[in-house]
């Protein structure tokens, strides 16, 4: 691919994020330049697999949509640190035109309490992301499965719903602050500071 300019990689760990990201292209046309890709195997080894392909295709930045359901303790946790700590600092090699930064937004327990953000605000404990996925459920009518995503452009269904994209990120937002406040370590999603991120981004590549 070579070296891209200010290129960035949107990696999830499943279709949702994928899914999700696409949806919003229609509403914001500079995330057309944003390409959001699945892993074959949703595991933390090709999730690497992943990040190392787009550094060396010459990506400027990826950013990784993370799931803490399954990240809290045991093995997967020492996977996941051992991944984070291996991407904290960029990554430069000037011979090969590569400089790329890597930033993991973590989500607990899944990427549809972001969702659910549109619509509500709560930093009650999920015992599991099926618990999410129904609360979620109860406020639009969403399913967590490839036919429904294919039918329902997510950000639209969101909005029609009654939900909005501002409300999402201020109570995304509003649970990280939460979370920094009171030490909790549930019940928060950062999607929303990566969509800070892309929009301040975007207003500067304007001027």
């Amino acid at each position: 691919m070579g070296k891209l300019k200010d290129a960035i990689l949107i990696l999830g760990e499943g279709p949702t994020e994928y899914f999700y990201i696409n949806s919003l292209k229609d509403e914001f046309p500079f995330l057309q330049n944003i390409e959001p890709k699945i892993p074959k195997h949703t595991n933390l080894t090709e999730l690497e697999r992943h990040i190392e392909r787009a550094i060396s295709d010459g990506y400027t930045k990826v950013f990784c949509l993370i799931d803490m359901d399954n990240k809290k303790n045991g093995t997967e946790k020492t996977k996941y640190d051992k991944l984070k700590s291996k991407f904290s600092e960029p990554i430069i090699d000037v011979k090969k035109g590569i400089n790329c930064e890597v930033i993991f937004f973590e989500t607990e327990r899944c990427t549809e309490l972001f969702f659910y953000y549109y619509f509500k605000y709560t930093t009650k404990k999920y015992n599991c992301s099926d618990d999410v996925v129904r609360d979620l459920h109860k406020e639009c009518g969403y399913l967590k499965e490839l036919k429904f995503f294919a039918k329902h452009p997510l950000h639209s269904h969101f909005i029609k719903h009654g939900g909005t994209l501002e409300n999402a990120i201020t109570n995304s937002e509003k649970s990280c602050k939460s979370r920094s406040d009171s030490a909790r370590d549930y019940t928060y999603s950062q999607i929303g500071k990566m969509l800070n991120m892309l929009f301040e981004m975007n207003a500067k590549q304007d001027k």
